[in-house]
């Protein structure tokens, strides 16, 4: 095992031990593809991920816009002495320089937003990657909208794939595989997969249809 390697499965080791927080596992995969610059996750959340490429020495903006969970991750990043920046917006109005970062990662965040919104983040996700920047992008599946048909009564259809849930005061969108790869269509593809994962946040935990994409800006 390379120094590298050990790093990173002790880094990983330590943030699932402490945190409880076990990164994306398409992250873990291809961390070694990441240069070392400055990472951004989108809706950072409990800062899985996040911590994950602050241990791994990355600078890590993060963003998410609540701000229960913005204070975890500066309260965790600060017990741990790692570079890390939460800023509590909303992802819309969050200002990404441009050619910037070595990683941005969307997990679990593009699917709330009707198309018009999502097309808007997903050109400055892409002018806010670095030249050989990787984009992570990990979102519900079409698949997935059967649940949601059988559990949420009160839907309402607004786009193509797109239901209000009056319920959260939220948007789904649902994609397909060929959605993601036209809407990254200038990235090159590392990875992307449509699968069933376990979601264990719930009583009884569940099977979620999911697509994880992975693309790199060559130029």
């Amino acid at each position: 095992m390379t120094p590298q390697n050990k790093s990173w499965v002790e880094e990983y080791q330590n943030v699932v031990a402490k945190w409880e927080l076990e990164p994306d596992w398409a992250l873990i995969k291809y961390h070694q593809l990441i240069s070392q610059g400055p990472v951004l996750d989108l809706g950072m959340g409990n800062g899985r991920n996040a911590l994950f490429f602050a241990k791994l020495g990355h600078d890590v903006d993060c963003v998410d816009v609540s701000k229960t969970w913005v204070k975890k991750c500066q309260n965790r990043a600060k017990d741990e002495n790692l570079r890390l920046t939460a800023y509590r917006a909303d992802i819309r109005s969050f200002k990404i320089p441009k050619r910037y970062y070595s990683l941005i990662i969307a997990s679990k965040i593009l699917q709330f937003f009707i198309k018009s919104d999502i097309e808007v983040l997903v050109e400055k996700m892409y002018h806010g990657l670095a030249r050989r920047g990787v984009l992570y992008l990990r979102v519900f599946s079409i698949e997935e909208f059967e649940y949601y048909l059988k559990h949420k009564k009160e839907i309402t259809l607004v786009e193509p794939n797109t239901y209000y849930v009056p319920k959260y005061q939220l948007y789904y969108h649902f994609y397909t595989k060929e959605e993601i790869l036209s809407l990254f269509s200038k990235l090159r593809i590392i990875h992307c997969v449509e699968g069933l994962e376990s979601d264990l946040r719930f009583k009884k935990p569940r099977k979620q249809w999911v697509i994880d994409f992975l693309g790199q800006r060559i130029r």
